[in-house]
């Protein structure tokens, strides 16, 4: 199994102090996009592919769904997921120990999680990581009910392009001006780095994307893209949005 850039040392932590800033990405554009996409989730089986430290899968417990179940590369990520989850269900008398459950695994073998079917699964941020798209929807496609629905969110086709010089054109006063497309058509790895930390992600355009989502047989039902323009109170946070979205939404349902 390969290995997650969030188990090395110290960087868990790190990762748990940005993520405990209300403010951050992922509390204030990414969780709030999700939640708006989401089909109607009451008494339904939901799987969380990347489940991280399980936000989201308290979210889905919380809007009614009737077991979750996550997937994740990260034990760090998992052991975390475990502590926060079984006190959710401590503290809610209507959740039991058997509304959740957790594996070690990556998304690429998702085909050895024991669970046979769900009505829905779900990705948060996590499908730039994934080489094989193709065969990854195939296999999500196998494990979602019939007209089950996909609904994913990952970094945005115009970010992950990136592979060198400089990201932005700013003006004389160094303001940014515009964002740098030149890689956009270049498919392919990216070698990048967080906080000193290499790991490797994956550029696909977003008729890519969504030409694999039908190739496989899922019906595009809405599309996200949120940027400045839309969410005023981002202003003083996500100036970047002005000019590119971070982050691509995508609902899909199995033909």
């Amino acid at each position: 199994m390969k290995e997650s850039v969030y188990d090395s040392e110290g960087f868990f932590e790190l990762y748990q102090k940005l993520r405990a800033n209300p403010g951050s990405l992922n509390e204030i554009v990414e969780k709030p996009t999700m939640l708006s996409l989401l089909p109607d989730i009451t008494g339904k089986t939901l799987l969380d592919m990347g489940c991280g430290t399980g936000g989201h899968l308290q979210m889905y417990l919380r809007l009614g769904a009737k077991r979750v179940v996550g997937i994740d590369l990260s034990a760090s990520m998992l052991k975390q997921a475990e502590i926060d989850l079984g006190k959710l269900c401590e503290n809610r008398l209507q959740f039991s120990s058997g509304s959740f459950s957790l594996h070690h695994l990556p998304m690429e073998q998702l085909d050895q999680l024991p669970e046979a079917q769900f009505d829905v699964i779900t990705s948060s941020f996590a499908f730039h990581y994934v080489e094989n798209f193709p065969a990854l929807l195939t296999k999500i496609a196998n494990k979602l009910t019939a007209r089950g629905s996909l609904v994913f969110s990952q970094e945005h086709p115009v970010v992950t392009a990136y592979q060198g010089g400089e990201r932005w054109e700013k003006d004389e006063n160094k303001q940014q001006i515009a964002y740098r497309l030149n890689f956009y058509r270049d498919e392919g790895k990216r070698e990048r780095s967080w906080f000193k930390q290499p790991f490797l992600t994956y550029h696909r355009t977003i008729s890519t994307i969504v030409n694999n989502l039908i190739q496989v047989g899922f019906t595009i039902e809405k599309m996200a893209e949120p940027m400045l323009a839309d969410q005023a109170e981002w202003q003083t946070e996500f100036k970047d949005l002005q000019h590119r979205p971070v982050l691509l939404f995508i609902r899909a349902k199995k033909s």
